[in-house]
């Protein structure tokens, strides 16, 4: 309002300043009106004077209530609605107190189950009187002397239900509604109901299979024909009850559902289609909202296999799996022949640790003996980072020794029909993401039979000439595997699961628009809903948090990393095994020991990167260590899930170059705890990984100095970036983490590099624990006993050591 002064004599408006207020609030195109000041005063005194009546005293230990009660089951038709007063305590909200109660009492005090109730029979009779000005049915209930209840028509009880009740509730009384109003009511839309459109078997379906649907007019689940509808209609009433349920027949959509029986209700859509529907049921068919969506025969089937049905259950891995699954990976490993048997794309976004390969080679067994039955020769084609190259045949040598892999990789690889000729003649060809887009046209020469993408983050930008060349993959299915499946946007998510099931999600833009900005940008908890049931068909997603995952896993976990050489690095350890060998065989005693300790250093350097051994801190350190790059993927993998580790390394000045890299990477200074670190530092630097919110997410250690002593239980992953040939020595390091006050469980990562001494000593250690669990002596003085063959053979450089695209 705004105030003016008025003029010397001016006479004052015959209109209250309560009716102009009045007048101005019904007129849409009034802005205002002006008073004086004393009608301000006035205004402002019949304003408090109309809405005091309606609020209850403040800080009443008690309100009073009302509850709704419908007509009784089997009632007749007309059976009236029962609205019932009561007294309910203000601290406690199922205290209630039934008005018969309160008029059984006497005096201006009560107590009820220990409460004392103050002039409860006065409050109570102010109160009615007061809800009678917002819903006046109530003002009938008066006219006894102790009011208990009113009886309402159903038209009353539905504009209770609909107005009256959250006016009641906002001026601070109880209000007590049937359950299934609160809930999501019962409406008139329209129910889908699918069908596949011919005869298909499982695993010929695929996302592009057609699917028929037709509509059916219906109030919640219930289908209704033309004829029951009309029925319902003719008793034009708002509230009805239809096969034992009360449903609200809103009068605005009887002619959308006139028109819908008036319209064709048949249609066929793609199975990526239905599988959409089906995960949100919305948008409207006629002009009725989609309320519900029922598949029969084989789609049923298939749309059942998507909750928790069968495949939660697990199934035991092919019989030609050497190993055992854990439970969990039991269930991922069936949930991935499920999605393969119906054709649709899956994305395995396990935890990084859980075991995403080996239920990917439990999957490639069992297609192996399907492709066997069904006489189809087609190989499976898996795409990884170059680090992971090796890492994938070790794997599948030893849980899988019965796929026969092809590694499509390093200058001498095939092109072609000779690729494609000798590609038909195994069961599984690994390459890389470079060679993805470099060698386009050789994978294309192939009709692959499944498609499995490692890491699959490598092609979250759409845009990029990998990610549009894994599009272009010609393959019956395709697998995702990640730990991550959101890096930094959504739309790593969408660049995913588009490889997957293309067009799923709709194009980019689209999506965006309806899930990037809304969720990213303003947190939209509908749209992230939304989302997360769009998406939860094709991405199973496990995390070592879960509690139930956790008491599948042991308490501490060790996994081989096998890593590729650089050229640069499987040159300078070809020259040094050439200088050492001849040097060693005409040597003898202490000389010969003290050549091959010096050589194995040196080979060790190597393996961990050329700038320690060439002694160049100062050098350009990416892409020239095959341990570093696979180092980085694995932290960057680890910190995004808020996960803390810890680095150990032998040499001093690689631990240097770990911190130089990593720190560059992540942004911030990452610690070096090694011999030279003062006890001060060395003290300042646990404390803060081990205790700052903010603290560190690595902490890279020398062997030595960080070895044995400290408590580092804020890390649950432990990398040993190079190898002490010495289990016990090794152990000790893993216990600075996995010891008592750890919580999580410990992941454990040993380095080694493929076709070097790394991998042979590993298998030799292997061996000597496998068969009597012999002690070895300390460092690596074993190592010297050894003949020169028997060195010769440790230290060649095998073909598949070296990372060539």
């Amino acid at each position: 309002c705004r105030l003016w002064a008025p003029d010397v004599g001016q006479a004052g408006s015959a209109v209250t300043a309560g009716q102009r207020w009045f007048r101005a609030l019904l007129n849409p195109e009034d802005n205002g009106f002006e008073m004086e000041p004393l009608e301000v005063v006035s205004l402002a005194q019949q304003l408090s004077s109309w809405t005091q009546p309606l609020m209850p005293p403040p800080e009443a230990p008690f309100r009073t209530a009302l509850r709704l009660e419908a007509p009784p089951e089997g009632a007749p038709e007309k059976t009236p609605w029962r609205l019932e007063f009561a007294l309910q305590a203000s601290d406690d909200p199922s205290l209630i107190i039934p008005a018969i109660q309160v008029w059984r009492g006497t005096g201006n005090e009560a107590s009820f189950l220990a409460r004392r109730f103050e002039r409860p029979q006065e409050r109570l009779l102010e109160d009615l009187a007061r809800a009678g000005k917002i819903f006046a049915p109530i003002q009938r209930g008066l006219k006894s002397a102790h009011p208990e209840a009113v009886e309402i028509s159903t038209e009353e009880a539905y504009e209770f239900l609909r107005t009256a009740s959250p006016r009641l509730e906002e001026a601070g009384y109880g209000v007590m509604l049937p359950p299934w109003w609160r809930q999501q009511r019962t409406r008139l839309g329209v129910q889908v109901t699918m069908r596949e459109a011919e005869a298909f078997k499982p695993g010929t379906m695929g996302h592009q299979a057609l699917v028929d649907y037709d509509w059916k007019l219906a109030l919640g689940d219930e289908a209704l024909d033309r004829e029951a509808f009309m029925q319902l209609v003719q008793l034009k009433m708002p509230l009805l009850k239809v096969r034992g349920k009360w449903v609200e027949l809103d009068p605005d959509q009887v002619e959308d559902a006139l028109r819908f029986f008036e319209q064709q209700r048949e249609g066929r859509m793609t199975m990526l289609e239905a599988m959409k529907l089906a995960s949100v049921p919305e948008g409207q068919a006629g002009g009725l909202p989609i309320v519900g969506v029922r598949a029969e025969g084989a789609m049923g089937e298939f749309l059942e296999s998507f909750g928790p049905g069968d495949w939660m259950k697990g199934q035991e891995a092919p019989v030609n799996f050497v190993g055992t699954l854990r439970p969990y990976q039991e269930r991922g490993y069936a949930w991935l022949a499920s999605m393969r048997q119906w054709g649709m794309g899956a994305c395995l976004a396990d935890d990084m640790g859980l075991g995403k390969t080996i239920q990917v080679l439990a999957l490639l067994l069992k297609a192996q003996a399907d492709a066997k039955e069904a006489g189809d020769k087609r190989p499976w084609l898996l795409i990884c980072p170059t680090s992971l190259v090796g890492n994938w045949q070790r794997e599948a040598r030893h849980f899988a020794p019965d796929l026969k892999v092809l590694v499509h990789h390093g200058a001498s690889r095939l092109k072609g029909e000779d690729f494609a000729e000798k590609a038909r003649k195994f069961d599984l060809v690994v390459s890389t993401y470079t060679l993805l887009f470099r060698d386009e046209k050789d994978l294309a020469c192939v009709r692959w039979a499944g498609a499995i993408f490692d890491e699959a983050q490598n092609i979250k930008n759409p845009t990029a000439k990998q990610a549009q060349s894994a599009r272009a993959v010609q393959a019956d299915w395709r697998v995702a595997l990640t730990g991550t499946p959101i890096e930094n946007h959504l739309s790593d998510l969408w660049s995913i699961l588009d490889l997957l099931n293309p067009g799923y999600l709709g194009n980019l833009p689209q999506f965006r628009a309806q899930f990037g900005v809304p969720i990213e940008r303003f947190r939209d908890e509908e749209a992230g809903n939304k989302l997360k049931r769009l998406v939860q068909p094709f991405v199973l997603r496990r995390l070592k948090t879960d509690p139930t995952i956790i008491q599948d896993l042991p308490e501490k976990l060790e996994q081989k990393v096998y890593c590729p050489l650089t050229r640069e690095q499987a040159t300078l350890y070809q020259a040094i095994v050439q200088e050492m060998v001849g040097k060693i065989d005409s040597s003898s005693g202490i000389t010969r020991k003290g050549l091959v300790l010096a050589s194995l250093t040196k080979l060790k350097q190597i393996t961990d990167h050329p700038a320690v051994f060439l002694d160049d801190p100062n050098a350009e350190l990416a892409g020239r260590s095959g341990k570093l790059a696979r180092l980085t993927e694995m932290l960057e993998e680890a910190v995004e899930v808020g996960d803390r580790a810890l680095v150990f390394t032998q040499f001093a000045e690689m631990g240097k170059l770990i911190v130089k890299h990593l720190s560059k990477a992540f942004g911030r200074e990452i610690p070096f705890l090694y011999g030279a670190v003062s006890a001060s530092a060395r003290e300042q630097m646990v404390r803060e990984f081990q205790d700052a919110p903010d603290g560190p997410p690595v902490l890279v250690l020398s062997l030595k100095a960080g070895g044995v002593g400290l408590n580092l239980t804020r890390a649950n992953h432990v990398f040993h970036f190079d190898r002490w040939w010495n289990p016990a020595v090794e152990a000790q390091a893993t216990d600075r983490a996995f010891r008592i006050g750890q919580r999580r469980n410990v992941m454990v990562h040993k380095f080694l590099c493929l076709g070097t001494l790394e991998e042979k000593i590993d298998q030799m250690l292997e061996e000597k624990k496998a068969l009597s669990s012999l002690v070895v002596g300390e460092g690596e003085g074993w190592l010297t006993e050894l003949s020169t063959d028997q060195l010769r053979d440790i230290l060649a450089l095998r073909d598949e050591a070296i990372a060539v695209e």
